[in-house]
C-alpha cells in the first residue's frame, strides 16, 4: 500500500531538512512523485515557515494522512487530486481573473450548477483543499494564527460555533483545546454535514462536537448564545457577506468574538465575492457592528505582502472582531 509505512520519507526538500517531520515528509514524497514540477514551489513554501508553523504543519499532515488512508487507502489519490485542483481548477479561475478583473461566477446558483452538483468535481476540489492546508504557506499560517492567537483570547469554557466547517480542521483544534466548552458546527448542506462528521470520526473527535444543518440567516433561538464564532474561507462563497456578518453578530454574546478568514484576490471555481484589498474585509466587519481587536495578513506562497498588494495576488486576511457589550 502506498502512502503509509512502506514509502521512503524524504529527508530534505531543496535546502530544507524536514526529517524531523515524518508525516509532512511522507506527504511531500508522494506529492513530488505525483507532480515532480511542484517540488520548487513546495520548497519555497516550507522554507519560509517558522518553527511554530512547521509544528502545526506536521500535525496537519498527520490528520490529512489519517483522512486519506481511511477514505482511499492511499495518500496518492489526494496528491493526484491536488495536482488537478491546482493545474485545472485554480489555474483556470486565475486566468479568467487576470483577463477580466473579476471572479468568473457571482451567483450561488452558478456555483451549484458548475461545482456543487458534480460529485467528481467536488471530490477533486475537496481533496485539493485538504492538501492546500499543508502545502500553501498562507493557509498554514492562518491555521497557526487560529491555534496560537485566537483560541487563547477566548474565556474558559467558551461556547463555540463554526459556520461551514469543511474538513473540520479548526473544529479539531477547538476540540483539543482544554479550555473549550461546547462546540457546534453549522452548514446548510446535509451532505456537507455528513462529510464533516465522517472526517471528525476518523480523527477521533466526533463525540465532542455537535453538527447541525442550520441556515445562519435563520436561527432566532440562538441569539446571544456563543462566546466564539468562526467563519473561515466562507464569506467569499457568498453573494452578500455583509448580510451574513450582520446575522452572525446576533448569535454572539455581548463581548463575544468572531474570527474571519477571507482571502483577497483568490480566484477559485466557487468563489463569488471578490475583495480587492484587505481593508475591504475589515470594512465589512465594522459595517456589521464588530470592533476589530486583531488582524493579520498572510501572502500566498513565494510572494511578499507588498508584491501581493501591488499585483492583486492572493492574501489570506484574518481578523478577530468583538461584539460590543
Amino acid at each position: 500500500m502506498t502512502g503509509s509505512t512502506d514509502i521512503v520519507r524524504r529527508s530534505r526538500i531543496g535546502e530544507i531538512d524536514i526529517a524531523a517531520y515524518p508525516y509532512l515528509s511522507a506527504l511531500v514524497e508522494r506529492q513530488i512523485a505525483a507532480w515532480p514540477q511542484h517540488e520548487a514551489t513546495l520548497a519555497t513554501s516550507l522554507g519560509n515557515r517558522s518553527l511554530e508553523v512547521m509544528r502545526d504543519t506536521e500535525a496537519s499532515s498527520q490528520l490529512v494522512t489519517k483522512i486519506a488512508l481511511h477514505h482511499f487507502a492511499t495518500i496518492d489519490k489526494i496528491c493526484h487530486d491536488y495536482r488537478y485542483f491546482c493545474q485545472n481548477m485554480i489555474l483556470e479561475a486565475e486566468l479568467f481573473f487576470r483577463r477580466n478583473g473579476r471572479y468568473e461566477r457571482s451567483k450561488f446558483s452558478e456555483a451549484v450548477r458548475d461545482v456543487y452538483s458534480k460529485p467528481d468535481v467536488m471530490e477533486k476540489y475537496m481533496n485539493g483543499l485538504l492538501l492546500s492546508g499543508v502545502f500553501w504557506h498562507n493557509h498554514a499560517c492562518a491555521l497557526t494564527f487560529y491555534r496560537s492567537q485566537y483560541l487563547p483570547m477566548l474565556p474558559e469554557g467558551y461556547r463555540h460555533l463554526e459556520v461551514g466547517p469543511g474538513h473540520g480542521a479548526l473544529l479539531y483544534l477547538t476540540a483539543t483545546d482544554p479550555r473549550s466548552g461546547s462546540i457546534v458546527g453549522w452548514d446548510v448542506s446535509e451532505g456537507a454535514i455528513a462529510a464533516t462528521r465522517r472526517t471528525l470520526e476518523v480523527i477521533g473527535v466526533s463525540d465532542e462536537i455537535e453538527l447541525v444543518r442550520q441556515d445562519m440567516f435563520d436561527a432566532p433561538d440562538q441569539r446571544d448564545t456563543f462566546d466564539s464564532i468562526v467563519v473561515s474561507e466562507l464569506l467569499e462563497h457568498l453573494e452578500d457577506p455583509l448580510k451574513a456578518l450582520r446575522s452572525l453578530i446576533r448569535y454572539l454574546k455581548p463581548g463575544g468574538r468572531i474570527l474571519v478568514n477571507m482571502p483577497a484576490n483568490s480566484p477559485a471555481p466557487d468563489h463569488l465575492y471578490l475583495i480587492d484589498k484587505p481593508q475591504e474585509m475589515i470594512d465589512l466587519m465594522t459595517s456589521a457592528g464588530f470592533e476589530i481587536e486583531k488582524s493579520e495578513l498572510f501572502p500566498m506562497t513565494g510572494y511578499r505582502l507588498e508584491r501581493c498588494l501591488k499585483d492583486r495576488l492572493t492574501i489570506n486576511c484574518v481578523a478577530v472582531g468583538r461584539r460590543p457589550r
